[in-house]
Formats: structure tokens, sequence, C-alpha cells
């Protein structure tokens, strides 16, 4: 394989690697409570007048991009972490000019501008040295950017965390996603990792079956936060986007990878077909991968979206891909303890001297100054927190009416949808397409082409198949049309359900409820789905025949999904565990 190499030992054991953790060790508080006490400070000031008015258009803060890893100490400890300090102090003095001499011998800095700010913490667990620098862009008036970076140095490791902020009083958060060359910086010059893998700023090249298994261990790792890029090329390694581009601009930020037709076929097999890349096409795997995942929920760009377009769409493609990626980063979980803000180190140092200064039973002004700090610091982390949380609802907001706009679409599309073939039907035409299934390899591809809109099988039914031994491949179709189609005119209120009774009463099918819920909880996860990230049960139990011989006796197990009016198969064709088996 190319750049990626084999996985690495794992850079620190449990989630140990959380630079966060280093603040909640050394203070054992959580920083969260912190910023109450400027509530007094804004209190006294509402004595003398309150707040002024103003008609200045407040500036709106977004963040952007979060990383984190660990890198390697090399032969000296120490060596190593004044190497990433001098990396990012020779990266600000290239932005704002040249710094004062001892500036990597300084603990706390504020240049006089105040377009750079370091802080350090200090205590017997090790060091935090936090970065902080601001500056407006060059090309959009009304806007600038802050990049945070805070470096943590214990016994052992180095941890990194990283933010790239935007601010704007035009609330224009539109720009082109690509990495800040510090963070590039670092990933090329150290060996810049996590959850055991190496991050680069080249793509990986997976050529063999032992490079794809290496990907799958990557896709399917519980620990990984980034989405991982996987572009599908030629035997030539020529793809339909530039992968290369992709990998320099996301550097830290996601995985990317290239690869061929071989080792592409070799990671369907472990990933299922459904959730594979292949023909040139770019599948995003996000994280928290799971084999029951819907196949949506992992984007494909197919060959037909990004060939034979014009060259501005499929940067247009390029430019939605890193957007995600950059997305993803933000909405990790535990993100406040993996990469702490630079106001979250500020505060919890201005913490740390105020108290020494109140140990030692310092002189008032030293005190008096330090208190200062301290209301300064839980200020700017309440505002900092605040503009999070108005991201956050913004975010939610702007997800809800995507959501809305889509669904009202697919709504008007499948009502359109079933009128024709209600038409059709009462002239007597055929609405399935093809003839039936013979073989149970057959059967996702025939329920996709014949009932999308009425009825999907969940990932977990569709490996069910893989091993179903039924002895009659015809009466599950059968089946599974009676559901599509007479079942759901039943939730739908079309049709009686003594109407479908009769219905399937020929047929020689019955069906029940499954289990009742609270006996289904004895039996783990078995009748439970996760769909569209809910927990759902398996409430409808359609069957044939009473043997426990799986030759013999059909099971289907499903649910009915009123938001999408969707019957939803988790499992067939045979029995799930009860009390009987």
């Amino acid at each position: 394989m190319g750049e990626a190499g084999a996985p690495e030992e794992p850079v620190s054991s449990g989630d140990a690697n959380l630079l966060g953790d280093f603040l909640y060790k050394f203070f054992r508080f959580n920083l969260t409570t912190i910023p109450r006490i400027h509530t007094l400070y804004f209190s006294r000031c509402g004595e003398s007048g309150g707040r002024m008015l103003t008609n200045v258009q407040p500036t709106r803060s977004r963040l952007v991009l979060a990383s984190s890893g660990s890198i390697s100490i090399g032969t000296n400890l120490e060596d190593r972490f004044l190497e990433v300090k001098g990396l990012a102090l020779s990266y600000i003095s290239q932005k704002i000019g040249s710094l004062p001499s001892d500036i990597l011998a300084k603990d706390q800095y504020e240049s006089p501008e105040g377009s750079l700010s370091i802080e350090t913490l200090q205590t017997e667990f090790g060091i935090i040295w936090a970065i902080r620098l601001s500056e407006p862009d060059d090309e959009v008036p009304g806007r600038s950017w802050s990049v945070e970076l805070s470096a943590g140095k214990s016994t052992k490791e180095i941890l990194i965390g990283f933010r790239l902020n935007c601010f704007s009083r035009n609330y224009d958060f539109e720009f082109n996603n690509s990495v800040p060359r510090v963070l590039r910086n670092l990933v090329n010059n150290f060996s810049y990792s996590d959850y055991g893998y190496r991050l680069s700023q080249r793509p990986m090249i997976i050529q063999s079956a032992s490079d794809a298994e290496f990907l799958y261990d990557l896709i399917s790792n519980k620990k990984r936060w980034r989405n991982a890029v996987v572009v599908s090329c030629d035997d030539n390694f020529d793809a339909l986007v530039n992968y290369a581009g992709l990998a320099y601009s996301l550097s830290g930020a996601a995985h990317v990878a290239a690869i061929n037709p071989s080792a592409s076929f070799h990671l369907s097999s472990l990933v299922g077909k459904e959730l594979s890349v292949f023909d040139r096409g770019v599948r995003i795997y996000r994280p928290n991968f799971s084999e029951e995942d819907q196949p949506t929920r992992h984007t494909l760009i197919l060959k037909r979206q990004i060939d034979k377009v014009p060259i501005v769409i499929r940067r247009g493609v390029e430019e939605a891909i890193r957007r995600d990626c950059f997305r993803i980063s933000i909405e990790r979980d535990k993100l406040a303890q993996a990469v702490p803000s630079f106001v979250d180190v500020r505060l919890a140092a201005t913490k740390a001297r105020l108290s020494a200064l109140n140990e030692k039973k310092s002189s008032n002004d030293d005190v008096l100054r330090a208190e200062i700090e301290a209301r300064m610091a839980a200020e700017s982390q309440s505002e900092s927190a605040m503009s999070m949380a108005l991201q956050e609802e913004e975010l939610r907001k702007e997800i809800e009416a995507e959501r809305d706009n889509y669904r009202a679409q697919l709504y008007a599309i499948r009502t359109r949808v079933e009128a024709l073939e209600s038409r059709l039907s009462q002239a007597g035409e055929q609405l399935e397409t093809g003839s039936r299934p013979t073989s149970y390899d057959e059967i996702s591809a025939w329920v996709e082409e014949n009932f999308s809109g009425k009825l999907v099988l969940h990932p977990r039914a569709k490996k069910a198949l893989k091993s179903a031994i039924y002895e009659d491949v015809g009466v599950v179709c059968e089946t599974l049309s009676l559901l599509a189609g007479e079942y759901r005119k039943v939730c739908l209120g079309e049709m009686r359900r003594e109407e479908f009774e009769e219905v399937i009463s020929h047929k020689h099918l019955d069906m029940s409820g499954s289990i009742s819920e609270e006996r289904a909880k004895e039996f783990g996860e078995e009748y439970f789905i996760k769909w569209r990230d809910r927990k759902l049960f398996l409430h409808g139990h359609i069957q044939k025949g009473n043997s426990r011989d799986e030759r013999y006796c059909l099971r289907v197990y499903f649910l009915w999904e009123p938001e999408d009016s969707l019957i939803v198969v988790g499992w067939l064709p045979s029995h799930l565990t009860n009390r009987l088996t």
C-alpha cells in the first residue's frame, strides 16, 4: 500500500488521549461551572449605569474545523515539545511579522494589537501550551479568522488540539474549505496519529486485498471521528476527482484513499455490496460505521454524477466533500474534551494562578489583578459557550429545514407515483417489473426495484438472506409483495384489516404481533433495529408453517414507519429467539 502503511499501536489507552482530560485531572472540576464567577462582575457593572446601547452589528462566530491527535516524541520529549511550539510560532511570524526574541520561553503573552495570545497551564501532571492567532480575511470585509493550537505534554506523550474559528459581522460563513498550513505542517513534519492510525497529507493507495482489509479496519474503527473518503479509480489509479488535492486540503481533518478495482471488489466483500464504492465513484464513510447502516448514511457519489460534466461541477463536488469533512469534525462526541478551546485553557490557567497567589498570601494588588484576569477569562469562556450554543441551534434549524424540504419533495413524488400506479392497476397492467427472484441473492435488488418508497429491507435483513435456507423463495417474495402492497394500504387506511386477513389466509399465511416489547428485551437487540438514529421495535410478524426446521418454516419480522409511510423488514426468513426456541 501507499502512504498509509500499517496501523500503529494506539498512542494511548482508553480516553486518556483527550487534552481536556488534562484539565479535569489538573483541577478536579468541570470547566463549564467556572463561568459563574462572571455573574457578580456583570451585576456590579450594572450598578454603575448598566450596559450601553449600540447600533453596531455584533460579530457572530462559528467553529468550522476541529482536529486532535498525538505526535511521536522521538528521542527526547522536551526537544520534541519545543519543536512543536517552534513550528506554530514560525507559522505565526510569517503571518504577522517579527515576534519577541524570547517568545518561545514565554508562558503568557498578548501582542499589543491583540492578534496573538499565548497561555500555559502548568501542574504536577503536565503542561498545556495554547496559542491563538486572529487575523482579518483578506477578501471579505467584516470577516476574520482565529487559529487555535494546543499542545499537551505529559511524561510520555504530546497531544495536539486544533480549532479554526470564523467571525463575521455579515454572517458570511461561505468559504473554500481547506485546512490552515500550520495543521498541514504538523501532519507532514511529525508522526501525527489518532486512534492508532497515522495521518498524512497524501492519499492512501489501496491496491491489494491486504490494503483493503487495512482500509476496512479503519472504516469500522469505533474511535474514528473523521470521515473516510474513498475514491474508486481504474487500474492506473486515474479518477474523476482530484483525490491528491482532497488529501492535501483535508490533512489532519479526514482520511482520503484511492482504491483500484480489484481492491474495491475485496472491500465490497467486507462492507457489503450496498456500502461499497465502485466504478470510479466516491463514497464518504462517516464515523460510527456499522454494517447495519442505511447506505444513504455514507454518501455515495456515482460515476454518472461526475463524469462528462463541466469542470466547475466536478470542483463543486470536491468542495462539497471538503465541507462535509469539516462539518463532521465539529460534530464529534466529547469535542470540548478532545480539543479544548483557547479560552478554556486560559480560564483554567488564570484560576490556577489565582489559587496559587491565595495560597502564598500574596499582596492584595497581585490577587486583584489575578481576579480580574480570571473574571475576564470567565467572560470570554461564557461568550464562547454561548456562541457555540447559537451555532448548534442554527445548524439544527438548517438540518431540520433541509430534512423537511426533502421530505416534502419525496411526498410529492410518492403521491404522483402512486397515482400513476393506481391508473396502471385499474387498466389491468402488472406493476412489478421483471421476473421474481429464484434465489435469495436476487431478493434485495428486486425489492429496491419494485417497492421503493413502500418497503425496505433493513441491512440486518439483507444479511440474514445470505444464509437463508427456507425452501420456497417464491413464498418469501409473495410475502414481501403483500406487505408492500395490501398491508401498507391497511396502515394507510385504504384497506380494511379484515380484507387483508382474508387475502393472506388464502395463501396460508398468518400475521400477528412478534412478541411483547418487554419480553423482547430479554433477547438483547434481536427484536430491535437502528433506524434513522432511533432504536425501533420489530412489532410485526408474518409466518407460514409451524416447524422448527428453518427449511420448512417462514418468519418475517417488520415494523410500520408512519413518518415515511414505509414497511421496514428487520429480519427474515427464519425464527428470532423466543422462549420456545
